[in-house]
């Protein structure tokens, strides 16, 4: 019985096959109008690149974390920030960075790399004027620019300090050298933390003065969302994939016309029996 079986899957095997040799014209002639076809669009299409760059959000966090702000935003659509010249963009992705509360990862697909790059200038100037975030730069900029008039005073009060320190060390000076001053009464541990107190306020002195600076200086360059390095923008277009279309093309087609070989030889069949009847 097993035998049987296995004669008759090879007939069924080899009938197969002869259906196959029979109508090899029809599937190859699918499968090269297929990739003939696959390969005239995609050399038609428009060449797509892509760019990617990491946005901070310099001060919003953590009152404000990068998922709040994406749900704030909505849909990132290229007419938002390009108004003019959004036809030139093919897609914009805006999504959260793992495991960062104020981190954000843009990625701009166009139609040039030049656009790529305009696009992402665009995007980061339309975060800036959202209210929210012009609201939040302003405070900072309002908080930093009360520092700085306090520095002058802190400053002042430092030296001030200072004196008194030289002074005092001074004093016990001359008190030691005239003999004023026992020196069972003298605690020299005293003097040594009067003296590493002195040299502490010092170099805070120094650093107030770097960071009031430094601070006047950044003051004017506060934003909300800034670009994190430099963006990657790539050289070779994403798409069309031109060999990935032809294969997938080539292999529909050779399936596309098995399938119609077999179906072919089912209504002749189905025909012949009518006939023979």
């Amino acid at each position: 019985m097993s035998e049987m079986n296995v004669r008759e899957d090879e007939i069924n095997l080899y009938d197969y096959w002869k259906v196959i040799v029979k109508r090899k014209s029809l599937i190859i002639g699918l499968f090269l109008v297929a990739v003939l076809a696959s390969a005239i669009i995609s050399f038609l299409m428009p060449k797509i690149y892509r760019g990617e760059v990491v946005l901070k959000l310099s001060v919003l966090t953590p009152a404000l974390t990068s998922k709040e702000l994406l749900s704030i935003i909505g849909k990132t659509d290229a007419e938002k920030f390009l108004p003019t010249t959004h036809h030139l963009v093919a897609d914009v992705k805006l999504n959260a960075l793992k495991d960062s509360t104020d981190k954000l990862r843009l990625i701009i697909e166009a139609k040039n790399t030049n656009d790529i790059s305009v696009a992402m200038t665009g995007f980061v100037a339309y975060l800036n004027n959202l209210s929210l975030i012009k609201e939040a730069v302003k405070r900072e900029k309002e908080k930093v620019a009360k520092r700085l008039k306090d520095i002058p005073g802190l400053i002042k009060d430092k030296s001030d300090l200072i004196k008194e320190y030289n002074s005092f060390a001074k004093m016990y000076d001359r008190k030691l050298e005239r003999g004023e001053l026992s020196i069972i009464n003298l605690v020299p541990a005293d003097f040594k933390a009067r003296a590493m107190g002195l040299d502490a306020e010092r170099r805070s002195l120094v650093e107030e003065a770097k960071e009031a600076k430094e601070a006047k200086e950044d003051m004017e360059n506060i934003t909300g969302v800034s670009l994190v390095g430099n963006p990657y923008i790539s050289n070779t277009p994403i798409s069309p994939r031109i060999k990935q279309n032809i294969f997938a093309s080539g292999f529909i087609g050779i399936f596309s016309g098995i399938f119609l070989a077999f179906f072919l030889e089912y209504i002749k069949k189905l025909r012949y029996g009518e006939a023979a009847q």
